[in-house]
């Protein structure tokens, strides 16, 4: 009685609408369907101790690492995918007053060897500009050069947390100067983008990121974080009873392609877009385009919470927030699904909180409403 009161009566931080969702590094990159971070805060306050080890075993951009960071918590992220790989260590790696003197230093010797390609002046570095399908329909020539540069010196850099915080900042202004209409529009447009558009462009960024990154190192606390690009239904590399607490937002089906959302940053980065397309769980090629059924989700499904089962301590507790989807027409509710693999894999399904999908997710409240297609916040306890 004493554990179901707790979960029944667990609360959560709500925003205020005024970019709360969005403080300290949570902006760093923008990312598809990610949850907000007064989620993750809330469970890990009430639900854990400074020390114990949080898991995010479908991290993205490193939500709730950042949180765990913040409060003390050391955490594990597991993503299939090498930009949320990325992120996710650049948003909870701190960096010291020598990193941010390199920044300055760093940006000045990218603006000098920009300047000398316009000025058709002999660059010394050797950098290159990837080859892949449509490259030059969907990137400007001076928009190619700038970007191989910005790379080329990049990948200089000797300390391994320094050049993902630098990457991470390439990687999030892609996508704006490319001939691809938006983050989430996948149609070509010519933005003319002008000489130096694509510099001032990571500038900008990468300013608005190393304020950020310096309040940051001040506040957080000095837990470890890693973060492993793998498979969420194998995770071998993590020992039997080895967490403390799960908080995650798995795919919901036919409803993303990671890959594509973030294909051009892969191919940018020197990653494997192929393997993330042909291993993503629940995406729509997988469900739109291949015509696979429910069957294939909620087998990847099974295969995710038992082992998510089998790393969680005993009485400990998972949270999932995952939101319905449609496959062929038919609605799936993921709670109801989520509550079926439970009783197969050694999870007790205590509670859920749902609420509309259409809702602005900065104007979280959460409350039991009517609609098609719904959110849910589901509570588990391993009772194995």
């Amino acid at each position: 009685m004493e554990t179901k009161q707790l979960i029944m009566n667990i609360e959560f931080e709500k925003t205020n609408g005024n970019g709360s969702t969005t403080y300290l590094t949570h902006n760093f990159h923008t990312y598809p369907a990610k949850f907000i971070p007064q989620i993750p805060k809330s469970t890990i306050l009430q639900l854990t101790k400074e020390g114990d080890i949080v898991l995010d075993p479908f991290c993205g951009c490193g939500t709730t690492l950042v949180e765990a960071k913040l409060f003390n918590r050391h955490g594990i992220g597991v993503d299939l995918n090498p930009i949320a790989v990325l992120v996710s260590k650049a948003k909870t790696n701190k960096l010291n007053e020598a990193d941010i003197k390199l920044i300055f230093s760093f940006l000045n010797a990218v603006e000098k060897d920009i300047l000398k390609y316009y000025n058709k002046e002999k660059i010394k570095l050797n950098y290159k500009i990837p080859e892949f399908y449509n490259r030059d329909h969907w990137f400007q020539e001076n928009v190619l050069h700038e970007l191989g540069i910005i790379k080329g010196y990049i990948k200089k850099i000797e300390k391994p947390e320094l050049k993902d915080f630098l990457f991470t900042a390439m990687s999030s202004i892609i996508v704006t100067v490319s001939n691809q209409e938006s983050n989430t529009r996948f149609a070509a447009i010519n933005k003319q983008i002008k000489p130096f558009g694509t510099f001032f462009e990571f500038k900008k960024k990468l300013y608005n990121m190393t304020l950020r990154i310096i309040e940051f190192s001040k506040k957080a606390s000095d837990s470890k974080i890693d973060v492993f690009e793998a498979d969420t239904r194998n995770m071998s590399f993590l020992k039997n009873n080895s967490v403390d607490h799960i908080v995650t937002s798995p795919p919901y089906a036919n409803t993303y392609d990671y890959y594509l959302y973030h294909k051009f940053r892969m191919y940018w980065l020197d990653y494997d877009v192929r393997k993330v397309q042909n291993n993503e769980i629940g995406s729509r090629n997988r469900y739109s385009s291949k015509k696979e059924d429910i069957d294939t989700f909620e087998r990847d499904l099974f295969l995710c919470l038992k082992e998510m089962n089998r790393v969680l301590k005993s009485k400990k507790y998972a949270v999932i927030v995952i939101g319905d989807s449609v496959i062929r027409g038919k609605l799936i509710r993921a709670n109801e699904l989520i509550k079926k693999l439970a009783s197969k894999t050694n999870f007790y399904y205590m509670r859920e909180i749902s609420y509309n999908l259409k809702q602005n997710s900065r104007m979280f409240n959460p409350k039991f409403t009517n609609g098609d297609k719904l959110e849910h916040i589901i509570f588990l306890r391993n009772v194995k």
